[in-house]
């Protein structure tokens, strides 16, 4: 099957923001380096400051700090209140953010007219990343009906500029002829020059063209390699149709339990989700720690610093009883070492807990105490929690997940 994007036209508070350097400040520079060390405290206070004394990019990020929760409890109302302000000076980043919030209804009634406005404002200003989104929204149905013409326009100078998912979409239109004549030449070039990049859904559609035979001779063989390079990288559709040709002998010989194999990965890649995400993390140490020999019995200094209420030791002897490493494993006890370390405010015990909720381990599933959880540890700077919490809410109510944000704050309230 044909695989039109790349990804989901917007996924629930994923926001993609580009920074167009040319339009960021000194200011604004600082505050995105401070964002990627994950120095969310220091890049707040800046944030605060220099939004306070009217620098607009740091208004910018500081809705980007409120929308996503990082070194301050997740709030929508007021990330879209800062953007607009931001957005009103010109900012591409928060015309962006805006057009997102709108579309999707986050902090705002759901108005996908005004949000593909402010998409449009922000292509203009000339970063790829942003005239990618826009020619993605005027793809899809956001308004009625899609306006492929101009979305090509848009695809093309975001392609023009290196934008790999942008060429990748600009081939699937000539490759279909929506809003471009036909041409699988054209489409076949856009794809090689995305695919030899690593982008799947090129491989995948290259694989396409040649069992068709549009626009080349039909070549299974080549199809093969192609579909088994996309299906190397998770792509669902690329592990489909590299199944179909186990399945039927063409490329490669008849191998039906590859075949199958293949499609149940498919299977749960398109239908796993939070449960997928999950099972890629698995139960982290935290990066910045140094892991220890589990197999080993625990060290009697860092016992005593845990029975001592060290944090840090806290959550190093949780994780060694999650794991019955060099102990009788104890998903219980491990669960109140977590708890002590994160009254202490230490993330990672918070990122811990989230995930014994959000799995089941040891404590009743229950995605709400895990989205708690979650929240503190990315306004603690954990990283990986906001991605965790916001395919949390996904599976759950909006009224669950208010609740949830009003304990977060009542929690940080309480610090």
């Amino acid at each position: 099957m044909l695989f039109r994007t790349h990804r989901n036209w917007i996924v629930a508070l994923g926001f993609v923001l580009g920074l167009p350097s040319s339009a960021a400040t000194q200011s604004g520079d600082t505050i995105e380096i401070l964002l990627e060390r994950g120095e969310y405290a220091s890049a707040l206070r800046q944030a605060e400051v220099q939004s306070a004394n009217g620098d607009a990019e740091a208004g910018s990020w500081l809705a980007h700090m409120h929308r996503q929760g990082l070194g301050v409890p997740q709030d929508l109302l007021r990330a879209v209140e800062l953007d607009q302000a931001a957005a009103a000076s010109g900012v591409a980043r928060s015309q962006n953010a805006l057009g997102h919030s709108f579309v999707l209804g986050l902090g705002v009634a759901p108005d996908p007219g005004v949000g593909l406005d402010w998409l449009h404002r922000a292509a203009q200003a000339g970063d790829a990343q942003y005239e990618f989104d826009y020619a993605q929204a005027l793809s899809s149905d956001l308004t009625g009906s899609p306006d492929f013409v101009e979305a090509a326009n848009w695809y093309r100078r975001a392609a023009e500029q290196g934008l790999i998912e942008a060429q990748t979409n600009l081939g699937i239109l000539y490759m279909t002829g929506d809003g471009v004549p036909q041409d699988f030449d054209r489409a076949r070039t856009l794809f090689i020059a995305s695919a030899e990049a690593g982008d799947a859904q090129a491989q995948n559609n290259l694989g396409l063209l040649y069992v068709r035979g549009d626009g080349v001779t039909r070549d299974y063989d080549a199809a093969f390699q192609w579909f088994r390079l996309a299906a190397d990288q998770d792509l669902p559709q690329a592990l489909r149709n590299l199944s179909v040709l186990y399945e039927s002998g063409q490329g490669a010989p008849v191998d039906e339990t590859q075949a199958r194999q293949l499609l149940d990965r498919a299977r749960i890649l398109e239908g796993a989700g939070l449960d997928q995400l999950l099972s890629l993390i698995g139960f982290p140490l935290d990066r910045r720690l140094r892991e220890p020999e589990w197999a080993a019995p625990p060290d009697r200094n860092d016992l005593t610093a845990a029975e001592g209420g060290d944090a840090v030791a806290l959550y190093l002897q949780g994780h060694r009883l999650m794991r019955g490493g060099g102990v009788r494993q104890d998903l219980q006890a491990a669960r109140s070492l977590f708890e002590a370390a994160a009254g202490q405010g230490f993330g990672s015990a918070d990122f811990s807990l989230c995930l014994l909720h959000a799995n089941g381990w040891g404590v009743p599933q229950n995605y709400r105490s895990a989205y708690v959880r979650c929240s503190l540890a990315a306004y603690r700077g954990y990283p990986d929690a906001d991605l965790v919490r916001d395919n949390l809410a996904l599976q759950m109510t909006g009224d669950q997940v208010d609740d949830a944000r009003q304990e977060v704050t009542r929690r940080l309230s309480s610090d």
